[in-house]
């Protein structure tokens, strides 16, 4: 079972990371006394005068701290490494109990104009965003924020479920790829100035600048070794080193613009680097997938030798920040023409890719996603399409937000357009939360994923939502007002030419107006609804509309029922066919200590 996996893996890596610490412990004191020792060795012998044995005792003991760093490095890395790989399986075990441990909750992708986002928890704290993400880029998160705002085609989503299928049981690769991303967290900061600079056409500099960046050093390298044997002046040397000032004063300004660009993605670039190299490694066969390996290869370099040859680039240029190198070495090496000529021919032959490979990536990670759901809840379905008109057959349907121990699973089929499903019921029944595990489960759907069903078949739809319509002060506007705006957005859209006809979700319509408003607009509401291609579930406390169905065939009546036991309400949550004949309102008024009987009218 995905629980017990998870939790054997998260023991895995911390020990993992307990042995990698104790390895970066033990190495940074050999470090410590590798430096102490050569020093005070170096010392002893330049006491003594033997400086030839001095200074080789100096260069091996730089060479031996060099190779104690680097190997310290990378015990750093795979600690870390380890402990994020750990930190990952415990996030996927607090998923499956509905707890999330990522702070991520999609807000920044939201619309509130949007047509069902804000009503099925789309993003948020408690959302499908939070259960589904684990992207780590930010162009991942946005991918995968469209995968649930924006549905495709359904061959398109057929593809998808082809790639999440290739990659379920791909537990190992999906999880390296995460932990790759978290050993640096800057990932997920956009990366519009990088993909500005990249996208920007070249302004190469004069083409003499090619020539000069080469000659200059070499007659300046001259001038010095004259100097030091004595046949120059000093001035000479400093009259060479003004001409090289002068030559990088006419490109300061640019060289500093393009520093400031990609500096801050100095470090992500290796991450991408790395990440791309990941992507480019399996033999995916699922069409998508192919298709974002062949992306991110070229004919002479992949996407990831690119991408870490701009790191290798970036880091280099931006030395120029330290004034210490700039004045001995940048200055004297003509250092900023060298790169900027550099990341000119970078950005010639691999900028107009830089997009569609960081595209390619993002769209590796929402599909990882969708597998990350997938692998962690093997019961549920995928999906099935028809491109008749109207249908929808949802089997033991449970909302995905829910716990399967918590969740009470219903059944329920549209055939046809222009149906109206009518759910009466008590307060606090289920009405509400059936609506949003249908829409939810079609939002999952329409996206490529699995869903927390036995079965659901469906035919492409357009998702549309009215249940938490709000006043507005900024508007001056009512909630009722608010809902007339948004049932007014329902209608617009059945009008509008499109293939995919709306399925729609209204939860206690009307119910800012008194109940004669409230029938007569819902009456008329739904009997103009059938007039288009729309189909949809509509909520209500108004019983007399369950009459709709006697006379019009398209309406169809369930509901939600309650039960007093023993002095307290009961909910089963169950949906059953008719009309709903048992209320609550009274029972809970008096709960919370109203006294409806003691005070009825006579």
């Amino acid at each position: 079972m995905p629980h017990s996996i998870f939790a054997e893996r998260e023991t895995q890596f911390l020990q993992e990371e307990l042995k990698a610490r104790a390895g970066y412990n033990r190495l940074a004191i050999i470090r410590v006394a590798w430096f102490v020792g050569a020093a005070f060795l170096l010392y002893f012998l330049i006491d003594r005068g033997q400086t030839g044995l001095a200074i080789g005792v100096g260069l091996l003991g730089i060479a031996g701290f060099l190779v104690l760093l680097k190997r310290h490095q990378a015990v750093q890395r795979r600690r870390d490494r380890a402990r994020w790989l750990a930190f990952i399986n415990r996030d996927e075990t607090a998923r499956l109990e509905r707890k999330f441990l990522r702070p991520e909750t999609g807000l920044e992708f939201a619309d509130p104009g949007h047509p069902y986002a804000g009503d099925l928890d789309i993003f948020g704290n408690h959302s499908l965003f939070r259960l589904l993400n684990r992207t780590y880029t930010y162009e991942g998160s946005r991918k995968l924020a469209n995968y649930l705002l924006s549905p495709v085609p359904i061959s398109e989503v057929v593809l998808r479920q082809d790639a999440v299928a290739e990659l379920k049981p791909l537990l190992d690769w999906r999880q390296e790829l995460a932990a790759l991303a978290y050993l640096n967290p800057t990932v997920g900061e956009a990366p519009d100035e990088l993909k500005t600079w990249a996208t920007k056409p070249a302004d190469p500099l004069p083409g003499y600048f090619t020539i000069i960046r080469w000659l200059f050093p070499a007659i300046t390298l001259t001038l010095v070794v004259f100097w030091f044997a004595g046949t120059l002046p000093g001035w000479a040397v400093t009259i060479s080193l003004l001409f090289h000032v002068l030559l990088l004063g006419q490109i300061s300004e640019r060289a500093k613009n393009v520093s400031e660009q990609t500096f801050a993605m100095s470090q992500t670039l290796k991450t991408y680097r790395d990440l791309l190299k990941h992507l480019e490694n399996p033999r995916f066969t699922s069409a998508i997938l192919h298709r974002l390996q062949e992306i991110t290869s070229l004919h002479s370099r992949s996407a990831s030798d690119a991408i870490g040859k701009l790191s290798g680039l970036v880091e280099n240029l931006n030395f120029r920040r330290n004034p210490y190198f700039f004045l001995l070495i940048g200055i004297f090496t003509l250092w900023d023409i060298h790169y900027l000529q550099a990341l000119d021919r970078w950005k010639k032959t691999y900028g107009p890719h830089l997009n569609d490979w960081l595209d390619a990536l993002a769209e590796a990670e929402a599909l990882t996603s969708l597998a990350g759901l997938a692998y962690a809840h093997p019961e549920y379905a995928v999906p099935e399409f028809t491109d008749d008109t109207m249908q929808l057959d949802a089997q033991q349907a449970r909302h995905p937000m829910l716990m399967a121990n918590k969740g009470v699973a219903n059944s329920l089929e549209i055939n046809g357009n222009g149906q109206t499903i009518l759910i009466t019921g008590s307060n606090m029944s289920g009405k509400s939360t059936f609506l949003r595990t249908i829409g939810t489960n079609v939002v999952l759907a329409l996206a490529g994923s699995v869903v927390a069903a036995e079965k659901l078949l469906c035919s492409p739809v357009q998702v549309f939502t009215s249940m938490r319509t709000q006043d507005s002060l900024e508007e001056n506007t009512s909630s009722f007002y608010a809902e007339l705006k948004r049932l007014k957005a329902l209608i617009d859209r059945t009008r509008q030419s499109t293939n995919w006809p709306v399925l729609y979700f209204l939860d206690e319509i009307l119910k800012g107006t008194n109940s004669a408003d409230r029938h007569r607009g819902a009456r008329a509401l739904i009997l103009q609804l059938h007039e288009t291609s729309a189909s949809g579930f509509v909520s209500t406390h108004d019983v007399e509309l369950g009459d709709l169905a006697a006379t019009h065939p398209f309406v169809h009546n369930y509901s939600f029922n309650s039960d007093v036991i023993d002095g307290k309400l009961h909910f089963d949550y169950q949906l059953r066919t008719g009309v709903c004949r048992s209320f609550n309102a009274s029972q809970l008024m008096e709960s919370i200590g109203i006294q409806m009987h003691k005070f009825q009218e006579n």
